[in-house]
């Protein structure tokens, strides 16, 4: 009940309750404070989330650096491989111990005939990377390596594929865009023919190149833009 106040005049006047004691401001009260907890909340949850995603981009970077680094150690361990020519039994070529050494046991082993010659396959795979290697006599005759992937700068685009002419050395081209993704390599009656491909683009375009001794013979491209 509001109580009625009489001044020194005989008038009554009905006192008015601070507006803190009123119970509709407290009623607001809450309902702000429950807003402004919600906002803060919600915010903190953001930021969460936002530390969440960045740890699992960074654990995925860190897991991709790791493939990375196996491949590139699976890579020198091709590149060291000496391939020796076929018509005179593999001489020149790395022996199939020394092959077996740093690359360990295959995963499979088979028989073959190249050029009409028997010769006898080991095949190797880490992290999607497929490594064969052939031998004649158990000396290395040819080499192959495929589902490596490079990352180069610039990229062999078709702009840059159309201007690799005829007889460009091997050399040159991967001095300017980098080793291949995939490389088959052998040596047959003095002449070593390499084919190289390289992969590009997110669509994985490629630019495959056939040297002779050296010098380029042949190209062809796949979806290069």
């Amino acid at each position: 009940m509001k109580k009625k106040i009489t001044d020194e005049n005989g008038k009554v006047y009905v006192e008015k309750k601070p507006f803190y004691k009123k119970g509709c401001f407290w009623i607001l009260a809450v309902i702000a404070i429950i807003i402004i907890g919600a906002v803060a909340g919600g915010g903190d949850d953001s930021s969460s989330d936002k530390s969440a995603r960045s740890s699992n981009a960074e654990t995925s970077h860190k897991k991709d650096d790791r493939i990375i680094s196996k491949n590139a150690e699976l890579r020198k361990k091709f590149d060291a491989i000496v391939v020796g020519d076929l018509m005179s039994n593999g001489d020149g070529g790395t022996s199939l111990t020394d092959v077996e050494k740093p690359l360990g046991k295959p995963v499979s082993t088979s028989t073959t005939n190249l050029q009409n010659v028997k010769v006898k396959d080991e095949t190797w795979t880490k992290d999607g990377v497929t490594v064969t290697v052939q031998f004649n006599d158990d000396k290395t005759v040819s080499k192959d390596i495929t589902g490596f992937k490079f990352t180069r700068s610039p990229k062999l685009d078709l702009k840059a594929f159309d201007s690799i002419a005829d007889g460009a050395n091997y050399d040159d081209v991967v001095k300017r865009y980098g080793e291949p993704d995939n490389l088959n390599e052998m040596k047959i009656g003095g002449e070593t023919t390499l084919n190289a491909t390289w992969v590009t683009g997110t669509k994985g375009g490629t630019a495959t190149l056939t040297f002779e001794n050296g010098g380029m013979t042949s190209k062809t491209q796949v979806d290069l833009k």
